[in-house]
Formats: structure tokens, C-alpha cells, sequence
């Protein structure tokens, strides 16, 4: 929850109602009329934040009724995309008081604090991220790989706008890839046994938030069930395809990322009768010491070893525009075209950029569509 600098626009379709624009960002949130000004500051509470019942009401989203917040999730308290009057809103804004034309202050519980432009204030707020409780399925017993196991995150288009129009200003070609609504689900594989309680000795099955912890799972008979360890012996079922894995494994790790998606994994089911995996990363090496392998180098990796695995659908390569960002965000999915689409991945095309703010410049777009759709799921 960072203090912004407001930009306010009118709303075409409601009286009462204006859109606060994050400057400096590409968010926007629906707002009463006259209660900011262009160049005012206040807190931006993005998506998926659990906001506490004391900053509810202050907000005026309170049910006394119901004796519960209005926003979403059983306890009307989880912030979440929405569309009113049909615009998109995504978070909420909160005030601050202005006492200077350089100070402003923050309400808290018990009395205020000054902040600045940029600053984070999300303890003060009490405000925590939503973590959707895991489905069995998705869980498991685990062991600990402390340095084995890769750390993985796309930063949002959204909150770097200025590195989007670097890569156009620069012309540098990218790869631009659909985003599945699955799991995210790795499978490392190290040239010697690590444990025998993982696959084989040497392979690591991972979920994205194990793996962020140093951890994966055990391949025994309590996760006989497990979603991720199901993936991996459907892909490498025997000693043949297990042996295609072992190949491309020399002196260093290799570490294949991909989404499970599919019947039972999530809302969106892609019309499947069974789970289904396809590939969008391939890293060589440590975790933290190696690299990723650029699109035509992880195309060429799979061919060249027989991996029975499929890449994410492809959409489009060449040079970047906003045009061409907006234009593949939205639509169906290209596995079956049966539902939206969540979106799109931007990756350079031929080689790695880096930025000093987020390190590999890999990003993503979500449609408005997806973010605002009902009866959602988002395990992690």
C-alpha cells in the first residue's frame, strides 16, 4: 500500500462518481465526486489486499447489517477488481489530510502520521495479502532444498510503464505468450541425487509458493494424489521419457516452468476432462547463478532432446507498441477458445534485458475481463 500522486478524470457514465488515475502507474479507481483533486496524495490498497475492519469503515464500505465489510470473500473484506457503471476499478483509495502544501498525514488507529510521496504504509494500515487456502490436492508433504530451488515472479505492466516504453523506444523485439489460468509448477533436475525423498533422487516438484520457501515435494505415498507430482509422472512415465529429462542435465541443474491447467485446477477449466501442462521457462544452472533461455534457445532445447512437453501458445513476435499489448490482453484463450482470456506474458525476444529495478524484464498484462469475473479462484 504506497502513498500516490492522483490524477482525477471525469466519468462519462455517473454523476457522482470520477476516476482517480495512479500517476506514474497505469491503475485506476472509482471514487465519490470532489473528494480528490489532480496532484492530491493518498494510499493506494491494491487487489487482493485484506483490509482490516477499523480502515472498512473509514472507508465507508461497512455493512452494519450484516455486521461484515462490502467488499469481497466471506467476510466482505478482500479487495478485488471490479467494474462499476462500466468502468474498471481495480483497489481502492484512501485519504490522507493535507496540513502543508509539502506535509500530509495519514490516519491511523490511534492518531496520524506524516508520509511522502512513494512511501510504503502497509503495516501501518494492518493491510496483508490474501492467500487463498490450497485445495488437498495441491498440497502435500514436503522437504526442505534450502539454494535449490528457484525464487519466480512476473511484475505487472501496470506498475512499470516506463520499462515497457523502454523496450519500445529501443525497438527490441519480444516474444509475447498467453497467460494460462493453472498453476504454476516446476520440475528441476540436478545431475546427482539430492535425497531420495524426492523423484528419482534428483528431481525437484515444486509449486510456485514452495518454491519461493525452498521446498518440494516428497514423493511418497501421502502424495499419491499430489496435482504437481501427477503432472510429472504423466509427462515422464517411464524410464525412456525420464531418460530424455536426465539428457539435458550436464554439469549444472536444469529447471523447466511451467502451468498445470486443466480439469479440477482452477475456475477455468479450459473444457479439458484431465490436467494438461505446458512449458513458458527453461533455467540453466544454481538458483540465483544461472540464466533463463530466451525463447528460440528454450524452442531449440526442447527439439533438440524429444521432451514430450508443449510450449504456452505463442501469439505474437516482433517489435512492442501499447496497440499491440492491448490487442493480445484481451479475446478468448487459445487452447480451446472456449473462455477469456487472463492474459499475456512479454518476454525480449533474442536476448535478456535487465532493468535495475526488477532484474530480467519479464511482464505481464491481465485482461480487465478475467480480473472482474465472478466465482473466481486463484491458487497458488
Amino acid at each position: 500500500c504506497e502513498v500516490v500522486e492522483l490524477e482525477i478524470v471525469e466519468h462519462d457514465n455517473a454523476d457522482t462518481l470520477e476516476i482517480a488515475k495512479i500517476k506514474g502507474m497505469q491503475y485506476q479507481s472509482i471514487v465519490r465526486k470532489g473528494q480528490f483533486e489532480t496532484g492530491d496524495l493518498a494510499v493506494y490498497i491494491p487487489e487482493q489486499s485484506i483490509v482490516p475492519e477499523w480502515l472498512i469503515k473509514r472507508l465507508n464500505l461497512w455493512d452494519d447489517e450484516k455486521g461484515k465489510g462490502k467488499l469481497a470473500g466471506k467476510n466482505g473484506d478482500r479487495v478485488k477488481a471490479v467494474r462499476l457503471r462500466d468502468v474498471f476499478s481495480q483497489g481502492l483509495i484512501y485519504p490522507l489530510q493535507r496540513i502543508s502544501p509539502e506535509m500530509w498525514l495519514l490516519k491511523i488507529v490511534v492518531g496520524n502520521i506524516s508520509v511522502e510521496n512513494g512511501q510504503d504504509v502497509t503495516e501501518h494500515l494492518g493491510v496483508t495479502k490474501w492467500e487463498p487456502p490450497i485445495p488437498l490436492h495441491m498440497a502435500g508433504e514436503v522437504v526442505g532444498l534450502p539454494g535449490k530451488t528457484l525464487k519466480y515472479d512476473i511484475e505487472n505492466v501496470k506498475n512499470y510503464p516506463n520499462i515497457v516504453q523502454a523496450l519500445i523506444d529501443l525497438q527490441i523485439p519480444v516474444q509475447i505468450t498467453e497467460k494460462l489460468h493453472g498453476t504454476w509448477c516446476c520440475f528441476g533436475v540436478y545431475p546427482e541425487d539430492l535425497t531420495p525423498e524426492i523423484p528419482h533422487g534428483r528431481v525437484i516438484v515444486t509449486s510456485k509458493g514452495l518454491s519461493g520457501k525452498g521446498l518440494a515435494f516428497k514423493d511418497n505415498e501421502a502424495n499419491q494424489n499430489n496435482l504437481y507430482l501427477k503432472m510429472f509422472k504423466k509427462l515422464f512415465p517411464d524410464h525412456e521419457t525420464f531418460g530424455k529429462l536426465k539428457a539435458c542435465v550436464g554439469k549444472e541443474p536444469m529447471f523447466f516452468v511451467g502451468e498445470i491447467f486443466g480439469k479440477g485446477v482452477q475456475d477455468l477449466q479450459y473444457g479439458m476432462s484431465d490436467i494438461d501442462f505446458r512449458l513458458f521457462d527453461i533455467y540453466e544452472g544454481e538458483p540465483t547463478q544461472g540464466r533463463y533461455l530466451c525463447p528460440h534457445q528454450k524452442r531449440d532445447w526442447v527439439n533438440m532432446f524429444e521432451l514430450p512437453v508443449k510450449e504456452v501458445p505463442v501469439l505474437y513476435e516482433g517489435l512492442l507498441t501499447w496497440d499491440i499489448i492491448e490487442r493480445y490482453t484481451n479475446g478468448l484463450d487459445n487452447i480451446t477458445g472456449s473462455h477469456i482470456r487472463e492474459g499475456i506474458v512479454i518476454r525480449t525476444l533474442d536476448r535478456e534485458y535487465r532493468n535495475d529495478k526488477i532484474g530480467r524484464v519479464i511482464l505481464k498484462s491481465i485482461s480487465e475481463d478475467y480480473l472482474s469475473r465472478k466465482d473466481a479462484t486463484e491458487y497458488n
